[in-house]
């Protein structure tokens, strides 16, 4: 179809990001971005909207978006992308990686990621312009959030519905789609200071833009944006939710036996004169607050870990954005857009544990030996062992905490061209991206092998603290540097192009074609200590190389049925070198009777293989501290009580491919001027989902260690001799993923906007976006499913409902905006200690944010801002600590923020 000269020139400006780029209207930014050569609605022409490849007139389509401009992200004062997500009712704490939640321990260091309708960070695909980028190295999946250059973004489109015959069948549960600036005149800089009202977690953001060149008269623009910040730590001392492991008046003791001074392990069997059997060293000399007696241990020094974490990390991210534009005629244009990531964090965890319990060695263990100088005879003697060798557990709380700098860094490259060419509208690119994690160990790490000789010379006293000779000797077992390199690109190169190609008696008949190839390749470079397991409580994690190559096609055909009644169709082929073909497709209808009332329904599937991290040899690690229910009770042995068992997590190469279905209905209706709401219902139905037990779980289903649906995955050893009538201990538990059944989500998004009428004293803008969940369905072991909605998952809630609720203010060069982020509280993982079998209630969270700017000076604009305007405490949870990955205790670091109330203060200067 032949355009006017004029709409087609409009048509290609929006398309090339001069409308304010893909997907809906810009928000006012600080700078001057490039005008529309025409900005009539006459001429406006046609934009796309994710969801669809397929320019439309800007309006709701049959797919539900939310857009969130730079303006909000400006208002609200957003920093971060994890931040940013954070205030979409579609995303939920359950499989999250928020950047609160510290994570010493984790295996992905670093990273941040979101999870829409709770089903995780893999499920969800993020774009930057339309486009992927790498994965995080370590987990070869899903999109750090935390290499997103938030002072860059335009505009970010969540796609709720998943989009799986557009962007790629693994996109599950929705698609993010984070759209920077890529052209801009003038130059701005922008300062800001964070402080919080109570200890630790300042922040400072410095920021530098500027463009130069004129698309219509000088062909050409080029923008460049440079982007530092800076974040200070927060010990959980200094919080009072956190300040301690253990809390007797919630039933919370995640205190750990290894303990300085060391408790001592009795052989399996013994008893005390009192005829009481125990396995602890009756020590009353611990050392406070380090270490205590509990209710549940009474004759042990029991050490709280919490006296040296951190909860918020301390951070430097620097982010350096490019893009460069060439007008080459009116109807083709060349594009380069470039971005480098650099991320420092240091991680700081208790001091390591030194025992049998964290060792992988199956020959060499840790034992004082009678010839010590600090060898507690009285006690051995009271237990008849006097003379023996010594089982101890100890903190190394001489040489400091278990302290890690890990660096991650983002490169993205991608060039293309995009215009019109004999009526059609075409976009193709060819792109390079690179993530990249060092993860470096600078403190408090032993290795194995150098350890245990010098612990079992005598000369450690694992009682008191050590003369600097001793502990000049244990460092001298420490790792100090790299432990584990990560590499993994995305190489792709995408085509796509579109036009009417029939005029229908309701209007065109538009369509879409393209293809794509990617190129996935991953390299994790584990140093020898820590792929033989030698670094303690750490695991054995062995190096990795995996690729796999995609190729794909789609096609797309927008169909006009009647003046009202429109319906899209799309369909997509991918091949997958490791998992062959699968196809997918789309459909939605959009239904507008009058201009006041929309409806919508759309239905698909997706594909989501397994990631290259999931499908590689499973690694060895430990569990969170556990009982043999069958042996512990007779043995009362250290082997079988309270232990950290030897565990294979994460990869299982004999993983298969997510397959999904989803569908949704709703609509929008405006019944007055200014007022819209909106409603959709949604479906989604995972079939051979993928997850991991953790060792809860597995024990809580096999409460006698025999019997039980979760039994398979604990492995014994042979019948012990000394206990014939008892199954063999503990050798091994399978922790790693597996295809885990069905999952169902359903629910409801509200939305609705009202724009109230101007006033003399201002305007005010009310925004809102809530989500209900109705249905998180997951297949049980036994074959039964067990609705998760309104439960504590530890960590990670579902809650029945989360809202966002804005307010802004406007009156001349003044404004204002409050926002609240609420969650509505659920049932806790546990029980409390006088409720019985009844679960207690995690209370509501509810975050208040208020800012202001002014703007009256030219070029000046002053803002300062107060969040978690309450100064709100997160609510009580008794989530376990070695799921969280961060050993905190009385709170869900991913559903709720431990800073408390923080005052800010911006400046922003700009200029043409």
């Amino acid at each position: 179809m032949n355009f006017p000269r004029k709409q087609v020139t409009a048509k290609l400006a929006c398309a090339l990001g001069a409308c304010g780029a893909v997907g809906g209207l810009a928000g006012p930014a600080f700078g001057q971005d490039q005008p529309a050569p025409e900005t009539s609605v006459e001429y406006l022409g046609k934009i796309t909207v994710t969801g669809s490849n397929i320019p439309t007139i800007n309006r709701e389509t049959g797919l539900p978006v939310q857009v969130i401009t730079r303006e909000d992200i400006q208002r609200a004062n957003f920093q971060t992308a994890a931040e940013l997500l954070n205030s979409i009712s579609a995303n939920i704490s359950y499989g999250s990686f928020p950047e609160v939640a510290e994570n010493v321990a984790a295996l992905s260091p670093g990273f941040a990621g979101a999870s829409l309708r709770g089903l995780g960070a893999n499920a969800m695909l993020l774009l930057l312009n339309g486009r992927r980028i790498a994965p995080y190295a370590f987990a070869g999946g899903a999109v750090d959030l935390n290499v997103i250059p938030v002072a860059a973004i335009e505009r970010v489109e969540i796609l709720k519905d998943g989009a799986s015959a557009i962007y790629g069948s693994d996109a599950i549960a929705g698609v993010v789609n984070f759209i920077l600036r890529t052209t801009y005149q003038g130059a701005e800089a922008y300062a800001q200071y964070t402080s919080p009202e109570h200890t630790g977690g300042y922040s400072e953001h410095y920021n530098v833009t500027g463009g130069y060149g004129d698309l219509a008269t000088q062909k050409f623009n080029a923008f460049a944006m440079v982007d530092y910040q800076k974040y200070g730590a927060i010990q959980a001392v200094d919080r009072p939710f956190s300040r301690s492991q253990y809390i007797p008046g919630e039933g919370v003791d995640q205190t750990s036996p290894s303990s300085v001074p060391a408790n001592v392990d009795t052989p399996a069997g013994t008893r005390n004169p009192t005829g009481d059997p125990t396995n602890a060293y009756h020590n009353p000399t611990c050392l406070p607050p380090l270490s205590f007696p509990t209710q549940a241990a009474p004759n042990q020094c029991r050490f709280d870990g919490a006296r040296f974490i951190d909860l918020v990390d301390a951070s430097e991210r620097l982010d350096l954005v490019g893009a460069f534009t060439w007008q080459i005629n009116p109807d083709q244009q060349f594009f380069l857009q470039g971005l480098y990531v650099r991320n420092n964090f240091t991680y700081v965890g208790a001091p390591t544990n030194v025992s049998n319990a964290t060792t992988f060695d199956g020959i060499n263990h840790f034992y004082l030996p009678p010839t010590s100088a600090f060898y507690p005879h009285a006690f051995a003697q009271f237990f008849g062992i006097d003379g023996q060798p010594l089982n101890i557990r100890w903190r190394s709380v001489d040489l400091g905490p278990r302290t890690s700098e890990p660096i991650v860094e983002q490169w993205n490259l991608v060039a293309g061209m995009q215009g019109l060419i004999e009526g059609w509208s075409y976009n193709g690119a060819l792109s390079y991206s690179e993530n990249q994690v060092t993860d470096r160990y600078v403190n408090g790490y032993l290795r194995e092998s150098a350890i245990i000789p010098i612990v079992n010379s005598g000369v450690v006293n694992p009682f008191g603290p050590n003369t600097p000779d001793v502990v000049a000797k244990m460092s001298s077992a420490e790792f100090d540097g790299t432990a584990k390199n990560g590499k993994g690109t995305l190489t792709s190169v995408d085509f796509h192009a579109t036009n009417d190609i029939y005029e229908m008696p309701a209007g065109a008949l538009a369509i879409a074609l393209g293809a794509e190839a990617r190129q996935w390749k991953l390299v994790n470079d584990s140093s020898a200590d820590l792929a033989s397991g030698n670094i303690l409580q750490v695991g054995a994690l062995p190096s990795l190389t995996a690729s796999r190559n995609l190729w794909a096609a789609f096609a797309e055909a927008n169909v006009p049925i009647s003046k009202t009644l429109e319906g899209d169709v799309a369909v997509r082929y991918d091949h997958y070198s490791d998992f062959g073909s699968t196809t997918n497709p789309k459909l939605w209808m959009r239904w507008q009777p009058t201009k006041a009332l929309l409806m919508r329904a759309y239905a698909g599937t997706g594909f989501g293989a397994p990631s290259l991290v999931a499908l590689s040899p499973p690694t060895l690690a430990l569990t969170s501290f556990q009982s043999d229910p069958a042996r512990c009770p007779v043995t009362n042995s250290a082997q079988d009580c309270n232990a950290a068992f030897p565990a294979l997590v994460l990869g299982n190469p004999r993983l298969q491919p997510v397959k999904s279905s989803q569908w949704g209905a709703g609509g929008i209706w405006t019944p007055a001027p200014g007022l819209s709401l909106g409603l959709e219902y949604f479906d989604v139905l995972l079939k051979d989902s993928i997850n991991a037990f953790s060792s809860q779980t597995i024990f809580a289903l096999c409460p006698d260690g025999i019997h039980g649906p979760t039994c398979q995955f604990i492995h014994r050893g042979p019948v012990d001799a000394a206990f014939p009538t008892l199954p063999g201990p503990i050798v091994l538990v399978d922790q790693t993923l597996m295809n885990l059944g069905k999952v169902r989500v359903t629910g409801i998004d509200f939305n609705a906007q009202y724009l109230f009428p101007k006033l003399d004293w201002g305007q005010f803008k009310l925004s809102f976006q809530g989500t209900y969940n109705i249905k998180y369905l997951q297949q049980q072991p036994d074959g039964s499913y067990l609705n998760q909605v309104n439960h504590e998952l530890s960590p990670g809630a579902i809650p029945y409902w989360h809202h966002y609720l804005t307010l802004d203010w406007n009156y001349g060069p003044w404004s204002a905006t409050l926002t609240e982020n609420y969650q509505q509280g659920t049932y806790d993982a546990a029980p409390g200690p006088n409720t019985g079998n009844s679960l207690r209630v995690i209370g509501d969270y509810d975050i208040w944010n208020l800012s202001g700017s002014y703007a009256g000076l030219p070029h000046w604009t002053f803002s300062v801002g107060v969040k978690n305007l309450l100064d709100r405490n997160p609510p009580f949870s008794n989530q376990t600590a070695s799921s969280a990955g961060g050993y905190v205790a009385g709170y869900d670091p991913t559903y709720a923020d431990p800073r408390g109330r923080l005052y800010w203060v911006s400046v922003n200067y700009s200029f043409k």
